[in-house]
């Protein structure tokens, strides 16, 4: 009787440790990337920024992102300034993998843009993913 026991015993610890799986949390980040660089001195085209969006952005978050033109506000002593910018917003895997892509973002686009600091939001997130009318939670 015993020996019967033991593939019973090991399928279920099996079951346990494979379907009990940890996926991954996810995350909501945003970038804001200013339009003007050098204190206000050089303008970012959109030829320049679809460029940048294409080689930076697309090649490290392949899956899908989505950029939304904006106005944005920040201020400098007692000076409030306001510049044509863009933000992305990305949904990804809460992961080392994910930060060092972003961190490789924003410090191609200071260098390249001569930009003093770039804006990123980390939040938190439930995933669902839907598809012809079922949800996939992550």
């Amino acid at each position: 009787m015993k020996q019967s026991i033991i593939p019973v015993v090991l399928f279920l610890a099996a079951s346990l440790v494979f379907g009990c799986a940890v996926q991954p949390k996810w995350s909501r980040y945003e970038m804001c990337f200013g339009l003007s660089g050098d204190s206000g001195k050089t303008i970012v085209s959109d030829r320049q920024w679809h460029q940048f969006r294409d080689e930076e952005i697309a090649k490290r978050f392949p899956d899908g992102f989505t950029v939304i033109p904006a106005n944005g506000f920040w201020r400098s002593g007692a000076e409030t300034y306001r510049e044509p910018s863009r933000v992305m917003i990305v949904v990804a895997p809460d992961t080392e993998g994910t930060e060092d892509k972003l961190n490789a973002i924003a410090q191609a686009y200071a260098k390249k843009f001569h930009q003093q600091s770039l804006l990123q939001i980390k939040s938190s997130v439930k995933v669902d993913f839907h598809s012809a009318g079922q949800a996939n939670t992550n």
